[in-house]
């Protein structure tokens, strides 16, 4: 019987892990579905290799800002092949009635978590069920799939990726999710509304044991470059008693560096020492917004300006190396708040200090708030950034908006030297350089620290993921 084939298409070349793709591949695969994966911006390309290759349907996953180019490719593969197609990811799960508007020619959307769900669908002849839905078919599902169970998931599929990109296969870091959900209720994040959406569905934090984890990690190890293990969960030290187990047995099983993401209200002396002593070399964390109300009543970020400085005060008394964000472009936002932000990343003396920009994903909160508020447009939100760090749709002006940018392209300077940004001179003279040269030095200076952190010392690797960094859009 002929293997029922499914290929992911993908158009961006990122240096991060494709977490999404490895799940749901090696799901497929399990079920009997062979997987292809192909990345490529040129849709002539794109569609000349499927006509060789002649997958029975294709697989995109995007965020609300994606969904116009993967609509555009679709109705011009359809005009070449027979063949079915599916997207899915926080876009069509959070925006789904986008592609209705749109005139997509895209067949299904898959709303929340995919692995169940496609299986299912590509095996019952693609017939819409639970989490897949028709295209214009208007409403959400009905019901729901349970959310996967982790421990008896086959590992992630990382070969579809890695036997095509030079870069992911060779970074000497790899990233790794050591579970799945966050229960806090910031407004400017997903996590939010996929809470209350998938209510019911199981648990809302999952973890991989710490032993199912060590062996995906040591499969990975076993093939792979991996110096450096970096685990992307949104909050890594939720849950204590994991994180004990995880501290004796991680160094002695993996013997690897990690890094990790931590949150500021969860942070006690107890955990600072569980993560040294299980070679954490750097966390991550972010203030967000150094106003209390921006922070507490608009983000609902839950945690004290006490706690952020705690925070910043344990990791030097425990010399935990730490990387601390910020956001600014906020709805209703002054820029003397912005600073605020800064002057705050600046007291806790993070290693590295990044903010990124707001971007108001359809149905978040606060892109909710932000159009309810007149902050927002609704022509703005139908024409979103690809990333976080190249310029705000909110409603400010024209010269607030080129403000913004520059001050987020030189903050990681201001925190890392804050001599330049207290001395007001050369404050003022740093925001007279032209945007395009800042966010090129941005760009740099990052892909550097990062290099340096995740010990890229291959010269040939450095300058290929430098040369990603410089291809995003500006």
């Amino acid at each position: 019987m002929k293997k029922i084939k499914a290929t992911f298409v993908s158009f961006i070349n990122s240096f991060y892990d494709q977490h999404a793709i490895y799940a749901l591949s090696a799901y497929l695969k399990k079920n009997g579905i062979e997987t292809n994966y192909i990345n490529e911006k040129n849709f002539s390309k794109v569609i000349s290799m499927l006509k060789k290759s002649k997958p029975d349907v294709l697989l995109y996953s995007a965020f609300s800002s994606d969904i116009p180019r993967f609509v555009e490719f679709d109705k011009l593969v359809k005009k070449e092949l027979n063949i079915k197609s599916v997207i899915g990811g926080p876009g069509p799960t959070f925006d789904w009635q986008v592609l209705d508007t749109s005139g997509s020619t895209i067949d299904a959307l898959c709303i929340g978590e995919g692995e169940y769900a496609l299986a299912d669908f590509i095996k019952n002849g693609f017939s819409p069920s639970k989490n897949i839905i028709s295209n214009h078919q208007g409403d959400l599902p009905s019901e729901y799939n349970s959310f996967v169970d982790l421990n008896n998931a086959p590992f992630p599929d990382r070969d579809i990726v890695y036997k095509n990109d030079y870069v992911l296969r060779n970074m000497p870091n790899k990233q790794f999710l050591a579970g799945r959900g966050c229960p806090y209720m910031c407004t400017y994040c997903h996590n939010n509304i996929q809470n209350k959406m998938f209510k019911g569905c199981g648990a809302i934090i999952r973890k991989k044991t710490v032993d199912y984890l060590i062996k995906e990690i040591q499969d990975v190890k076993s093939k792979y470059p991996l110096k450096v293990v970096v685990f992307q969960d949104d909050t890594f030290i939720l849950k204590k008693d994991w994180l004990l187990e995880f501290a004796e047995r991680f160094p002695k099983e993996i013997g690897l560096p990690y890094t990790c993401n931590v949150r500021a209200n969860l942070i006690d002396e107890e955990t600072i020492k569980l993560l040294k002593k299980s070679n954490c070399i750097c966390a991550y964390w972010s203030i967000e917004a150094g106003n209390d109300f921006i922070r507490n009543t608009l983000l609902k970020r839950q945690m004290t300006k006490e706690q952020i400085l705690e925070t910043g005060r344990l990791m030097e008394k425990h010399q935990l190396p730490h990387r601390c964000g910020g956001m600014v472009g906020l709805p209703g936002e002054k820029f003397e708040q912005m600073l605020e932000t800064l002057e705050l990343n600046i007291k806790v003396k993070p290693k590295f200090g990044f903010a990124s920009i707001f971007v108001p994903f359809p149905g978040l909160e606060l892109t909710n708030y932000a159009l309810e508020n007149n902050f927002l447009s609704q022509e703005a939100l139908n024409n979103l950034p690809p990333n976080t760090h190249l310029y705000s749709v909110l409603n400010f002006t024209h010269e607030e908006k080129l403000k913004i940018q520059k001050f987020t392209y030189l903050y990681p300077l201001f925190v890392n030297y804050p001599k330049l940004y207290y001395n007001r001179r050369i404050y003022n003279l740093l925001f007279k350089i032209p945007a395009g040269l800042l966010y090129a030095i941005f760009n740099i200076y990052c892909g550097y620290k990062s290099a340096k952190l995740y010990k890229v010392e291959t010269p040939s690797l450095f300058f290929a993921i430098m040369w990603r960094y410089l291809k995003n859009p500006f």
